[in-house]
């Protein structure tokens, strides 16, 4: 028989049986398709670490004095990153003043208890004190701290940096100041039940409620160079762009309230009384607040009639006549809850999907989620409706809640949980216009969409989508595995992003068995290919303003649930939560390196103590030994954001450390001959390039296994498969690597395989050829 050419169509196709996708590839991780042949992953590097929590989104734009500033926004916090560092900017739930003496610890304990009255914190959240009068067991108190667990309403321990030294009791002094954070968030999707818990489809998707709390996912845009952010079912707000101090985030309401609006002039004097004349009205409206000589802060007008000069007030002034009187806008009345905030890109509009309607006379009027609400043109601090504003707002009958919206073309497209809307700006009277463009249809996530050139394509609960102009299904040869290996009931952490460079949408989604992204799927809308593999990330990004794309790899730090000693027993260790962490992998605990094996719920399982630490050269063991109760537990790749297609390596240790990108692709089985007699084959030619690689001497492992037929059982044509290894530099060409690869497989078809599990190792395949002798029917 003549040496035969194995040429295969491009993309992954698993609808169908491996030999029913004849001339095909059926399964593979961590390879593309490019001008139709398959090629490894780009490797990352990473670029920037130290966030706390899980990141879900990014957001990368530049101010008017050229600062590259990448928003991120995480389950903890929201942070700012320029020049390699992350600025908190993560808004306050609540300032105490005046506490006295909160503080109690024990010697020896990683841990201090704080005794404040209804103090609101949950587990995870961060705290700042000042105010305190003196360190105590050693350790600064004026600093900010995490809540480790909350005891009860009125009790809460937060992580201590170092060894207590010493005990005290009821301790800090009379004057304490405690910021708290607003509280954290999910990571998963977990049930909610119990006391406290509103019933189902009280609050809509995304809502604390029985059916279940989602992850903490942040939308964001912006208004000129500031930015505007909003978490599921939370409040709106607003960073006013200062890269000298980064100063926390405010709310919508509160920033609305301090923008000056109008300046008005009183027309007789008024002592202590909740009303006040002005000379006009105009531009007053109810919510607006007011400041001048005599005011108390917070002052703001709870009625302002049409026909009358006369303003009633919250709360008593007392105004000189003639005085001056500055006017803000009326905060009370912007959304202070939503589903997801965007801004339109050409029209320059807020938009709050989700929200609770204007109402004149109330300031918290029953919560919306199907309501779509926009401030004025060119003005996020104007919410209240006028003859002489653009402000309004549209409710939408089709599904229970709005989930997100994506800007496109001349258009924002809306998805509630049930359909997908259009939203196009008319300009007054009506301002904006919805269209309905399908009904019955979904989206996965709040995440789950991206616009690239004129199409937007988007996961659905049980399909793949793109809308051009025309809602359509889009043709998906992995469908039915994906989804059988989604894990739906965590599909809200699924992730979107694009990688132009390669034409290619992404989508990071937690597989069965895993409660976090660990998975991705890739649809070349080139190519019109998919293929898939496995991850961890759980935001992307393909800025202009980077070098290449950008993605987020996120462990929630824990904590050791209780104290252990330098052997393990059962080789377990139970973390306080150990939801995020890898199937495998190693952790540290002070400096002791741990290795496991797996994760069953907070524990990890099959570790190994005093594990090699690998950030040594050479690498060395560690020491084994005992760790106090709420130690730290840190996984081995730090949280970062890092590089994709930076090279043919991981490097999210560093440049100094790179470890392997196992890759591998795997054909369908093809027929040898005719498929009618056995065929022996002796020789595999190889095809394949390794420009790219950074190693002295790359090389992939290629495995051919036959079987009698489809119903047979593989059998692998040696036992340890052929290395074909690059002989000559990348720059010689023609380019010279192992030529032929000698092998023994009998059988009625087969299947090659390509593995790689060497640093410094990049590889395309070709045109492999096989040469063929003929053997007998059985």
């Amino acid at each position: 028989m003549p040496i035969t050419k194995l040429q295969f169509r491009p993309g992954i196709n698993k609808e169908g049986t491996t030999y029913s996708n004849e001339g095909g590839y059926y399964n593979c991780n961590k390879i593309r398709f490019r001008s139709g042949y398959a090629e490894k992953l780009g490797g990352w590097l990473k670029w920037v670490e130290g966030y706390k929590g899980v990141a879900g989104t990014m957001m990368n734009w530049t101010s008017y004095t050229s600062e590259d500033l990448l928003g991120l926004g995480t389950n903890v916090k929201y942070y700012i990153e320029t020049g390699a560092t992350f600025h908190d900017i993560t808004p306050l739930r609540t300032t105490v003043t005046g506490l006295s003496g909160i503080f109690t610890g024990v010697s020896g304990n990683l841990y201090i208890t704080v005794s404040h009255t209804s103090h609101g914190a949950t587990a995870g959240t961060c705290v700042t004190y000042s105010g305190v009068s003196t360190t105590l067991g050693g350790v600064t108190m004026n600093s900010e701290f995490e809540v480790l667990s909350v005891t009860d309403a009125n009790t809460y321990l937060i992580a201590s940096p170092s060894v207590l030294s010493g005990s005290f009791s009821a301790a800090g002094g009379a004057a304490i100041t405690a910021e708290y954070q607003i509280n954290a968030g999910n990571i998963i999707y977990s049930t909610g039940v119990g006391w406290g818990v509103p019933g189902w489809s009280s609050g809509g998707w995304g809502s604390a409620t029985a059916a279940g709390i989602p992850p903490r996912l942040w939308s964001q845009d912006l208004y000129g160079e500031d930015l505007l952010m909003a978490y599921s079912y939370g409040n709106i707000y607003y960073w006013e762009k200062n890269t000298s101090t980064f100063p926390r985030a405010v709310t919508l309401q509160t920033y609305a309230s301090s923008q000056l609006k109008t300046t008005v002039l009183t027309t007789a004097a008024a002592t202590s009384s909740t009303t006040i004349d002005v000379d006009n009205t105009d531009g007053i409206n109810t919510g607006s607040t007011i400041t001048g000589t005599g005011i108390p802060a917070g002052t703001y007008v709870t009625t302002a009639w049409d026909y009358s000069t006369t303003l009633t007030l919250n709360q008593a002034v007392t105004v000189a006549s003639g005085a001056t009187i500055t006017v803000n806008y009326a905060g009370l009345h912007a959304p202070n809850r939503t589903e997801y905030i965007v801004a339109s890109d050409t029209s320059h509009f807020t938009i709050a999907l989700g929200s609770k309607p204007y109402d004149p006379t109330n300031f918290d009027p029953t919560y919306d989620p199907m309501l779509v609400r926009w401030s004025d043109q060119d003005n996020p601090y104007e919410w209240v409706p006028s003859a002489a504003n653009q402000t309004g707002e549209q409710h939408l009958s089709n599904g229970s809640i709005l989930i997100c919206a994506q800007n496109s073309r001349q258009e924002i497209l809306l998805w509630s949980d049930v359909a997908l809307y259009s939203m196009q700006y008319l300009g007054p009277p009506y301002v904006w216009g919805f269209t309905l463009i399908g009904d019955n249809t979904s989206i996965i996530s709040p995440n789950a969409a991206i616009a690239v050139n004129t199409v937007t394509y988007w996961m659905g609960v049980d399909k793949f989508y793109s809308y051009n102009g025309r809602l359509e299904t889009l043709p998906c040869t992995i469908w039915k595995y994906i989804y059988d290996d989604l894990n739906k009931e965590q599909a809200h952490q699924v992730v979107c992003g694009s990688n132009e460079g390669y034409s290619e949408i992404w989508w990071f989604y937690p597989s069965i068995g895993s409660i976090v992204n660990n998975s991705y799927v890739i649809y070349n809308y080139l190519e019109q290919t998919w293929y898939y593999g496995t991850m961890n990330r759980s935001a992307w990004l393909d800025s202009p303003l980077q070098p290449s794309p950008i993605a987020a790899f996120g462990i929630q730090t824990s904590y050791l649930a209780s104290a252990i000693g330098a052997t393990t027993p059962d080789n377990q260790i139970t973390l306080m939560n150990g939801s995020t962490y890898p199937a495998a992998g190693t952790v540290l605990i002070d400096s002791e390196y741990i290795t496991y094996t797996s994760v069953d719920g907070n524990i990890l399982k099959g570790c190994t103590r005093g594990a090699n630490n690998v950030l040594t050269t050479p690498v060395v063991p560690t020491t084994a030994t005992s760790h106090l109760q709420y130690a730290p537990v840190t996984f081995l790749i730090p949280n970062q954001v890092m590089y994709h297609e930076n090279g043919c390596d991981d490097k999210s240790l560093g440049n100094a450390y790179p470890l392997a990108i196992e890759a591998y692709l795997e054909s369908s089985d093809f027929d040898i001959g005719d498929g009618n007699n056995f065929g022996f084959i002796w020789r595999i030619l190889p095809d394949l390039t390794f420009r790219g690689s950074t190693g002295v001497s790359p090389e992939i492992m290629l495995s051919l296994k036959s079987r009698i037929n489809s119903g047979s059982a593989y059998t692998t044509a040696f036992t340890d498969p052929n290395n074909v290894t690059r002989t000559s530099a990348a720059t010689i060409t023609p380019e010279e690597y192992t030529g032929q690869v000698y092998i023994r497989a009998r059988g009625r078809q087969a299947a090659f395989r390509v593995d790689s599990t060497e640093v410094g190792t990049a590889w395309q395949v070709g045109a492999m050829r096989i040469d063929v002798r003929q053997d007998g029917r059985r």
